[in-house]
């Protein structure tokens, strides 16, 4: 007899979900949707994905781009904190 498959639904915080470059903009603190695409364009921000024709972004790559602009901010504190 064959084992059942059973499988589990992600759950809100395991899913990587896509979000709208307004959610976008906001998740960075309420900056333009202008201002996400330029992102994009210098590289900040990974290309959208189309959904029909609406660009989304996946959540993790946002938490990425926060998670490394605060490594960034903690690098040049250590610096400007170091004795010359």
């Amino acid at each position: 007899m064959a084992t059942p498959i059973t499988t589990t639904a992600p759950t809100p915080e395991t899913e990587d979900r896509l979000m709208s470059l307004e959610e976008v903009a906001e998740k960075l603190g309420g900056i333009s949707t202008r201002s996400v695409r330029r992102l994009i364009a210098k590289g900040d921000l990974p290309e959208p994905v189309k959904v029909l024709a609406s660009p989304r972004l996946y959540h993790s790559d946002v938490m990425t781009y926060l998670d490394n602009l605060k490594q960034k901010r903690n690098q040049n504190t250590r610096i400007k904190k170091e004795p010359l």
